[in-house]
């Protein structure tokens, strides 16, 4: 890479550290049951018709590989408090296994949910975009579940994770 490529990857990292996001937890059911998660920020809504989301995930991460094979994640969107959890499952080499003690079973949904949501979106897996390092992944959405009260979410800001302040 030349001097200016390296600026304008750290000027691009700068720019986008000062955009509030709110931290999502990305997840899927192994094999074996188990969920698999991993952070995230790069989520959006795509449409209300029918009601879908896109989500931007490294293709070398080993949750991508398990949302490919499987078909089916869901996108947890985590409340003020869940910063041991997003942090743990934004590392390189940690394990991607959501402790049970995080998770609780909805009647109806066929995976398990992560208590600490504000919001939780399960979705088949409709498309998959290569760009660049990264795949876009386009959710369908078949259950929502949204937390009682008022939502108090996690955001990544600054390089650091904050929640709104009242």
């Amino acid at each position: 890479m030349t001097g200016v490529q390296v600026d304008l990857k750290q000027l691009f990292q700068d720019a986008f550290g000062r955009v509030a996001a709110t931290v999502g937890i990305i997840g899927v059911c192994d094999e074996r049951g188990n969920l698999q998660g991993m952070t995230a920020t790069a989520i959006s809504s795509l449409s209300n018709d029918p009601p879908s989301l896109i989500v931007s995930v490294n293709q070398e991460n080993q949750t991508f590989r398990t949302i490919f094979e499987r078909k089916r994640f869901s996108v947890s969107f985590m409340s003020a408090g869940s910063e041991e959890l997003a942090y743990t499952l934004s590392r390189p080499g940690q394990s991607k296994i959501i402790d049970p003690v995080h998770l609780e079973r909805p009647t109806g949904w066929p995976i398990p949910t992560l208590r600490n949501a504000t919001a939780t979106l399960l979705c088949d897996l409709d498309d998959c975009i290569p760009q660049f390092t990264h795949q876009i992944l386009v959710g369908r959405i078949t259950h929502v579940r949204t937390s009682e009260g008022p939502s108090d979410p996690l955001l990544y800001l600054e390089r650091r994770f904050q929640h709104l302040t009242a």
